[in-house]
């Protein structure tokens, strides 16, 4: 019976830790501001697709890269086109901050901006299972917010 009690602790225990988000080290401003523009663009362009997850807290979605239809990188910001008329939209001028977290197997781009009041909840958030991948979007993005 102990041990029952002592692996559902231990089971609990590692539940939670596997879902507890933790920081990582914040993006270099330093190499994000020697980025030209159009090389983030492109590289944004070649990279976001790619991402496992997007969610958007305003308006809220949830969304699957197969539940994308199209995603335009222009100079002013991301458009992500969800079907039937349904678009998000992240404008570069909009954001404030971008931090990095880890989560389990997955690497999470939080994207926080003046369109989302709550100024503890990411507006968008980028999920990937690279961290290389995910600290070079965080980078890209910290670049145009700047130009």
């Amino acid at each position: 019976m102990r041990s029952l009690a002592l692996f559902s602790a231990a089971l609990v225990l590692a539940l939670v830790s596997c879902k507890s988000k933790r920081p990582l080290p914040p993006p270099d401003p330093h190499e994000a501001a020697e980025l030209p523009q159009v090389t983030a663009l492109q590289k944004l362009r070649e990279m976001l697709p790619a991402s496992d997850y997007v969610y958007c807290t305003a308006p809220k979605w949830n969304l699957k890269p197969s539940e994308i239809s199209t995603w335009t990188v222009e100079s002013d910001g991301i458009t992500i086109d969800h079907g039937k008329g349904n678009r998000l939209r992240l404008a570069f001028a909009d954001i404030t901050d971008v931090r990095l977290d880890a989560s389990g197997k997955y690497y999470y781009v939080k994207v926080f901006t003046v369109v989302q009041t709550d100024r503890e909840k990411a507006h968008f958030e980028f999920l990937s299972k690279s961290e290389e991948r995910s600290k070079e979007i965080a980078e890209l993005l910290l670049s145009l917010k700047k130009k």
